[in-house]
């Protein structure tokens, strides 16, 4: 986290100043977005005046952001009319669509001589490595790095993609907004890599551990010179994952949670859910919430299954806290593409399971035929690749059909959500007379001044 407590010299220093007037000018944009997480908002009208007077251009800070503050809010940027956005501290890194981000984060020294006697006392030369780190010390991992490849030994490097215009080779290891530059040994399978993350527990080393599933992990700890293996049951964690798509298996009503609006291709991976949705009999819904939480969703009842259309660090959500499941666009199709099997490999990336992308499986003529199963959760006959249901489905508003015995009756026609809504209050424009302004009450509700003298004469 960035945080002019953990680093030490000037606001030019901690928020890389120089190199933000340098990017701007080779932009050559008259007007720029700053994005702040909320611990560092203090410092916003600082640096922004900084920025200013430097660079002569107008600078905007965005108070609060539309969805997780690791994600940069294109979208806010865009609708003041900026040409560039800043993000300031922690970045899950994902691509956006042609709209330029420069990220900014703090930068940590970590010591090469304590990490290489940690590695050399715990793991063999001969062991295959990937170094992952967290943002704070991807500068020291790159020279760490550099010295292990000096020592001859195989390791590859995870490195951040820093630039959301970049877009990654398809043949490169790529996952959590970090790319491998080199290919993999053609001779060596990824199991038989040991991952060394740089950093401390967090999303992103959850997101790398299920991706990386096959991996042995280790975690090297900066501030104690330390480095442990990760015993976290990461098949537990699958196991409860593919629990959820056996739920969505079941689902008749599906909401697809728009978390982005940002994140490249998001558009295109709605459309797939909605074409998977189709095709295996399911109605689908969309809804754009913002930020995630148990009380929005618990508006919506009668709805299934979620499935959240996220950057990769805010996909994977605790399913404890609400009251549907809520699960990732690779989930889903597992749930409804029977050309996908369970394998136990995890994509936490949903434009790598898009069209034309590395990680896509086409719909078979098999999987687009009726298809009888059991459920897993109920033990009851289902259909998970039923034919596509028309719009202009016969079924009408009153129509009720039961949607499972534990549940009651449900409208099942297309209009059902769509005419539920909220307006607010009632605006009465018209009704109202207009009244010149007038001194209202004074002092505090429990007692206003003046208050009840009309009731005792």
């Amino acid at each position: 986290m960035l945080s002019p407590v953990s680093c030490k010299g000037t606001l030019e220093e901690i928020y890389d100043i120089s190199r933000i007037i340098l990017w701007i000018k080779e932009l050559d944009v008259k007007k720029i977005a700053l994005q702040f997480p909320d611990e560092l908002l203090n410092d916003a009208p600082d640096v922004a005046l900084k920025i200013e007077l430097s660079s002569n251009i107008e600078v905007h800070i965005l108070g609060d952001t539309t969805y997780g503050s690791c994600c940069a809010d294109v979208h806010a940027a865009t609708y003041i009319g900026a040409e560039a956005l800043v993000h300031f501290g922690p970045a899950c890194l994902t691509q956006h669509e042609k709209f330029p981000v420069l990220y900014i984060f703090e930068k940590i020294s970590v010591e090469s001589k304590p990490f290489l006697d940690e590695l050399t006392a715990t793991l063999s030369e001969q062991d295959n490595l990937i170094i992952a780190s967290d943002l704070r010390y991807y500068h020291s991992a790159e020279t760490i790095v550099a010295e292990l490849q000096a020592l001859k030994r195989t390791v590859l490097y995870l490195e951040p993609n820093l630039f959301s215009l970049h877009q990654p080779s398809p043949d490169h290891l790529t996952v959590s907004g970090r790319t491998c530059q080199k290919l993999l040994p053609h001779d060596t399978p990824i199991e038989n890599f040991i991952v060394i993350y740089i950093g401390e527990e967090g999303l992103t080393l959850t997101n790398l551990m299920f991706t990386l599933n096959q991996c042995t992990f280790y975690t090297y700890n900066p501030n104690g010179c330390s480095l442990k293996k990760e015993c976290v049951n990461v098949n537990q964690q699958l196991r409860r994952r593919y629990f959820l798509t056996e739920k969505a298996k079941d689902a008749q009503l599906v909401g697809i949670l728009v978390a982005t609006l940002g994140v490249a291709d998001h558009l295109k991976i709605i459309e797939h859910i909605k074409f998977l949705a189709k095709n295996s009999g399911k109605k689908c819904y969309t809804f754009v919430v913002g930020k995630l939480n148990p009380n929005k969703l618990a508006n919506f009842p009668e709805i299934d299954v979620f499935v959240a259309v996220a950057c990769p660090e805010n996909s994977l959500l605790n399913n404890e806290e609400f009251y549907r499941p809520v699960i990732t666009p690779y989930e889903f199709e597992i749930a409804v593409n029977s050309s996908r099997p369970w394998t136990g490999d995890y994509i936490t990336d949903f434009r790598q399971i898009l069209p034309d992308a590395a990680g896509y499986v086409p719909l078979t003529a098999l999987s687009q035929e009726q298809e009888a199963d059991v459920s897993l959760v109920s033990g009851q006959m289902r259909h998970v690749a039923l034919e596509g249901l028309d719009d202009d489905s016969s079924a009408s508003f009153d129509q009720i059909s039961h949607r499972n015995p534990n549940s009651s009756l449900l409208p099942v026609g297309s209009d059902f959500l769509k005419r539920r809504g909220w307006s607010g209050l009632e605006p009465h424009v018209g009704e109202t007379p207009v009244r010149t302004a007038h001194s209202g009450r004074r002092g505090l509700a429990a007692g206003y001044s003046g208050e009840g003298e009309n009731e005792t004469k």
